[in-house]
């Protein structure tokens, strides 16, 4: 009986969500999204907790995640001193993103020298040394060797560059 009352619950919760769903503005649609399923995770870890499945500990930290948003914008209103610690913040992340251009993950450009020290070829390098010195190096360095990304994307970079040149 009370999987029934909790189905037709939902049912009716999911009803009232998408008429709101449908009658929000397109660029709210996605913040509404976020929150019904943040709102969603936190019912369901608190309803394994409840039936024994999960510990309570994971779901109060299930719960307390939708919560910590909303704690933040009120400690700022309700905390003047706080808010401008939080405003610093956001605009020396802002400022750390403009000085990347726009994207955090950039690597610094990478010149003709640097490329040949790279691939440990001369300045006459051919292209068939270049690209077997790539080969070699590509080998080793690759991820799914074992490698790391940052570097295999830079002897990428560098054989790009060196073959762009000739």
């Amino acid at each position: 009986m009370a999987r029934i009352i909790l189905l037709i619950a939902v049912g009716i919760f999911a009803w009232l969500a998408w008429q709101k769903f449908k009658a929000s503005a397109p660029r709210e649609r996605r913040k509404l999204l976020l929150q019904w399923l943040l709102i969603g995770l936190a019912l369901a870890a608190v309803l394994l907790a409840i039936s024994g499945r999960l510990h309570w500990v994971g779901a109060a930290v299930a719960v307390a995640l939708p919560l910590a948003g909303k704690a933040l914008g009120w400690l700022g209103r309700h905390l003047p001193w706080l808010a401008p610690l939080l405003a610093r913040h956001a605009q020396a992340r802002k400022e750390q993103t403009e000085r990347n251009g726009g994207d955090t993950d950039r690597q610094p450009p990478l010149t003709a020298t640097e490329a040949r020290r790279i691939l440990n070829v001369g300045e006459n390098a051919s292209r068939a040394e270049i690209i077997d010195a790539h080969r070699r190096l590509i080998q080793k360095l690759h991820p799914d060797r074992g490698g790391s990304d940052y570097l295999a994307s830079r002897v990428n970079a560098a054989k790009e560059l060196l073959l762009r040149d000739l």
